[in-house]
């Protein structure tokens, strides 16, 4: 039954995202609502939208109750409040505006409209509803719709939103490293146990003929070989081969044997896609005899000179084999087409599974894809992972609401009918209704035809509506006791079945049969006139091809409008008297070799400039690339001066082999790098670093090339793929998952775990390599890592024992006792040791938290001082913030301080931090904190065991814990004695110096004296002897005054 609400008059508020406090207003009608059948279809839907109309503007479901109403639009709600209700939370209805599935715009009548919603979106078996509006003015109706979309897709878009907590996807997918072998073709979909095995002996019989054939050549392949090559399109061996790379002498052998039928050749075009295909050679082996029908067939080897290394990822209803080399996916198989998997009885290491493979020209075939694995352990985990995806996909795929239909369903039947008159006049359609009718009972049309005359409809258009209203209706209730083709028809109570249905159902299902037969012939009758226009069209070609073999006459190749010109009488054919370009007279032989002399150069044309074309457009990646790798905020800003001295640098003929100035490197370094060629800059320091400093011959790694660690399979691959998506997760680079980006990362880091067997994969690695992919290629960066972990001697932290990570925590322990006794203090007191927050810092030399354009800075200077740097910077971060910290009086709120907001750096404090480590020099107390750390090591090996014994271990504990408080005031003492120590030099030497001053101002003095009494001397000889009589009494009564002043200012 259907349920329809009254219409009612409603307001839409859109709260629109691009443009904040802006709001859009639409007055509608709500028409009313009403919950569909699971059957029901697109073409359905329109009639259905008209009934809702109809019963709303007629009022069939009882008087209508029209309000005013306010739709809030915002995500993620839709709600309906009243008009006349203040309060919003109030409300007619309520849903979230992401669950609306569809939108039906009303072609008959544009202000028209509806949406379909599910009642219960959590639950698939639920009810759909349809929801009907009109709008005043049908130019609304589209800004209407867009505005619940834009918030639909707004929640939706808040959804999709990845969470911190699902770091990596294995629930969806899980991903393998395989080899791959080659792919066979059989003949059955079930293969026996030993058909890996078979395979495997192949290839190998393969790779060895093949050797043989290129020693006894000198070249890659022979012409000579014994064996019949065929080209075929592979996806897996066109990863491995490029066109340009194919052999001369095998298109030579190609267009030599043409006409002999030893070779079949296929088209050298690419198909265009991600799965494109390039033509390879393929071994066809004629020796088999008698075999058996899942025996290998058609054996067909990968090629093994190239990397055929592929990531194998199971889905949760595909399996996809991508290939890091090419960064795309090459082979892309459904569950529902994997007939079987299997694992060798003898090569354990080795699995494949069969499948169909459909091929353009003939039935499709099976083919079994070989693959192996590092060790057997992964290939039992690989068969249980496919084992466990069998399962889940089957399960899930069981428990979807899948709708049984059959072809002799009423409700299909409704949906044909549905599908015919679609966009027909109402007369037209009113016709095939009636059509529709004739096949029905008498009383079933006698009632529909009573029912609607008793409506009395005003057009045929109302009427075709009435009409469809009571089939879908009568649809319904024979839908609930119809009985499916190939159903069992349940039985009654008295164990009898209805004999009425039974019939009913096998003539239903004769007919059903009878359509199925007949779409059938016309199918095949169609696909063989396909094929044959095909082959004629193909003769064609070949008569256009081989045309200069001919007479003058017949070197035209023919039009397929030549062919028609029976059936046009208007079309005439060309003639060689018309010739190419509509000119009577018959051309010569030299003219049609000019003709075609000129549309070879045309095609030559063609052909370069779609390889300039490409060559553009690879540049034009390439751009993206970069500016997508080096898209961060640069810290320390090269000046044009540091850029232009950087440009003599690096275009410096000899900066490879003569030795700079180190003062004038590191004095460029901190005036900046330029992040456009910070890559190469960096291979610039590192080259006269080794300059300076030359490895020892037992220290250098390994040289083997990059490309050839790339064709290994390795044992860290699980862990390489868990952190793949760890790594930089929020830079565009390497954020699509085994995108690019993290198929580069996944191939530098099984290169380096293969190259350093000791330290293998560690976390960690992961963000040097993927900083180091941001500014160079693959090879530059593996040849840069290697440098940093083998010249700098970063390998030795993340080796299995970490015991240089032990010694570097211990070393900032003691730079922080030393130069920041309080911050140590205070740290100490909550038991925060530095490997809780430290050790990240230097395991990724600050890369996983910090932001980007700061690390590239570190790594500048990195290059340059060692690990010094690490160090420095660590103190500078402590040490402007050592404030803050000592404020936070909790273990929690420290290690969440230090962790949380120290990497949240702004501009102004990472240029800050960078310049006070360029200035700051600790490599001497570095080296005497290493040598503290053995010293210290050494005496706790020496020491005896423990007893047994639980009260002697307590009182050597407590004993060793007041030795270390008693060692820790003893180096406090001694601390504090060597400040006074040098406070009192400090003194002793101003003391000295004040003192030679004084002596030579009382020198001075007495000098001055001396002259000032020869002076005197001279005055008094020079004067008469009266006036030295009135000097001195005069000087007399003077000193007499004075005296009787001071005494008169005594008294009170």
């Amino acid at each position: 039954m259907t349920t329809v609400e009254s219409k009612c008059r409603i307001t839409f508020w859109a709260i629109k995202k691009s443009w904040p406090d802006a709001f859009s207003r639409f007055a509608l009608w709500y028409m009313g609502w009403s919950s569909l059948d699971r059957r029901t279809t697109l073409p359905m839907l329109p009639w259905l939208v008209a009934e809702i109309r109809r019963k709303s503007e007629k009022n069939e479901s009882g008087p209508a109750q029209a309000r005013e109403v306010q739709l809030y639009l915002s995500p993620p709600l839709i709600r309906c409040v009243p008009a006349n209700s203040n309060n919003p939370s109030v409300f007619i209805f309520e849903h979230k505006a992401q669950f609306i599935s569809r939108f039906i715009h009303n072609s008959h009548d544009l202000s028209y409209f509806a949406y379909l919603i599910r009642s219960q979106p959590d639950n698939p078996e639920s009810e759909m509803a349809c929801h009907v509006f009109k709008a005043c003015d049908p130019n609304q109706v589209p800004e209407v719709i867009s505005s619940i979309r834009q918030v639909s897709k707004a929640a939706l878009k808040e959804e999709s939103k990845p969470r911190q907590d699902s770091d990596e996807s294995f629930y969806n997918s899980q991903k393998f490293e395989v080899l791959y072998c080659g792919k066979v073709t059989v003949n059955h979909k079930k293969a026996p146990s030993t058909l890996i095995d078979d395979c495997i002996d192949k290839f190998r019989q393969h790779e060895i003929e093949r050797k043989r054939l290129r020693l006894l050549n000198g070249q890659r392949s022979s012409t000579e070989a014994p064996v019949e090559f065929i080209m075929g399109d592979d996806p897996l061996s066109s990863s491995l081969c490029k066109v340009d790379e194919l052999e001369p002498n095998l298109i030579e052998e190609e267009l030599s044997e043409k006409g002999n039928g030893n070779l079949d050749l296929t088209s050298y075009s690419s198909t265009g896609s991600l799965l494109g295909v390039f033509p390879e050679c393929i071994l066809e082996d004629s020796d088999f005899g008698e075999q058996h029908a899942s025996e290998p067939n058609n054996v067909q080897p990968s090629d093994a000179d190239k990397n055929r290394t592929m990531l194998f990822q199971v889905g949760r209803f595909e399996v996809n084999l991508i290939s890091p080399d090419t960064k795309s996916v090459v082979l892309e198989k459904n569950f529902k087409e994997i007939s079987s998997c299997s694992q060798g009885v003898k090569q354990t290491d080795h699995f494949g599974f069969i499948c169909r493979d459909v091929v353009e020209s003939g039935p499709a075939q099976y083919v079994c894809y070989v693959f192996q694995c590092a060790s057997e352990y992964l290939v039992d985990e690989v068969m249980l992972t496919l084992k466990q995806a069998f399962t889940t996909a089957a399960a899930l795929q069981s428990s979807k609401n899948q709708i049984e239909l059959c072809e002799a369903c009423p409700m299909h039947d409704l949906h044909k009918l549905c599908e015919r008159i679609e966009g027909l006049y109402p007369p037209r359609a009113k016709l095939t209704i009636q059509k529709y009718l004739s096949e029905l009972s008498d009383n079933e049309q006698v009632n529909i035809f009573e029912r609607v005359q008793k409506m009395k409809p005003a057009s045929d258009h109302e009427e075709n509506e009435l009409v469809i209203l009571h089939l879908r209706q009568l649809c319904e209730t024979k839908q609930k006791s119809h009985v499916h083709i190939g159903e069992v028809p349940q039985q009654n109570a008295s164990g009898s079945t209805m004999t009425s249905d039974n019939s009913s159902a096998g003539r239903n299902k004769l007919d059903a049969l009878k359509n199925k037969a007949r779409s059938s012939l016309t199918s095949s009758l169609e696909n063989i006139i396909s094929r044959v226009c095909v082959c004629f069209f193909d003769i064609l070609v070949c008569i256009c091809c081989f045309a200069d073999h001919m007479d003058g006459r017949e070197l035209l190749p023919l039009s397929p409008r030549a062919l028609n010109q029976d059936q046009n009488p208007q079309v005439s054919p060309l003639t060689p008297e018309q010739g190419f370009g509509g000119e009577k007279g018959r051309r010569s032989p030299a003219d049609y070799r000019a003709l075609w002399k000129k549309a070879i150069h045309q095609q030559i044309l063609l052909i370069r400039m779609e390889k300039e074309n490409q060559r553009l457009e690879a540049s034009r990646d390439e751009l993206h690339i970069r500016k997508m790798k080096l898209d961060y905020q640069e810290v320390c800003q090269c000046s044009k001066e540091v850029q232009a001295l950087w440009d003599r640098k690096l275009s410096s003929p000899c900066r490879t082999k003569v030795q700079w100035d180190k003062e004038e490197i590191h004095g460029a370094v901190c005036q900046g790098v330029p992040k456009s060629r910070r890559g190469e800059v960096w291979l610039l320091l590192s080259q006269q670093y080794r300059l300076h400093h030359r490895l020892p011959q037992r220290q250098q790694p390994p040289e083997t090339p990059y490309q050839d660690l790339l064709k290994q399979l390795t044992a860290q691959q699980h862990a390489i793929l868990v952190d793949l998506g760890r790594t930089f997760p929020t830079h565009q680079y390497f954020s699509t998952q085994l995108g690019a980006g993290q198929l580069s990362l996944y191939n530098l880091l099984k290169a380096y775990s293969l190259l350093d067997t000791e330290v293998g994969y560690c976390q960690g690695i992961s963000f040097v390599a993927g900083l180091l992919l941001l500014h160079m290629s693959e090879e530059q960066a593996f040849d840069t890592l290697k440098f940093l972990m083998y010249d700098l001697g970063i390998r030795r932290q993340y080796r299995p024992d970490m015991i240089s990570l032990q010694i570097q925590m211990y070393q900032l322990s003691r730079l922080l006792h030393d130069y920041h006794r309080n911050l140590y203090t205070h740290l100490e007191e909550h038991e925060i040791c530095p490997s809780l927050y430290a050790a990240p810092w230097f395991l990724t030399l600050f890369a996983s938290q910090f932001q980007l354009g700061f690390v590239a800075r570190i790594f500048d200077l990195l290059f340059v001082q060692g690990t010094e740097v690490i160090f420095k910077v660590a103190l500078c971060l402590l040490s402007s913030h050592e404030g803050e910290i000592l404020e936070c009086d909790g273990f929690e709120s420290i290690v969440d301080y230090l962790k949380s907001t120290i990497p949240t750096l702004t501009h102004s404090q990472m240029e800050e931090t960078i310049t006070k480590a360029t200035e700051m020099d600790i490599s001497k107390q570095l080296h005497a904190y290493e040598v503290e750390y053995h010293v210290l090591q050494d005496e706790l090996s020496d020491a005896p065991p423990p007893s047994e014994d639980s009260d002697r271990l307590d009182k050597l504990e407590k004993a060793n814990a007041q030795l270390k408080k008693q060692n820790m005031d003893l180096l406090e003492e001694l601390q504090a004695a060597r400040l006074k120590i040098q406070t009192l030099e400090g003194s002793m030497e101003s003391f000295l110096s004040r003192e030679s001053k004084m002596k030579h101002l009382i020198r001075s003095l007495e000098q001055e004296k001396a002259s000032y009494q020869k002076t005197i001397e001279r005055m008094h000889s020079s004067l008469p002897s009266d006036t030295m009589a009135e000097v001195e009494m005069t000087q007399l009564k003077s000193s007499t005054n004075r005296k009787a002043k001071e005494t008169a200012c005594k008294k009170p």
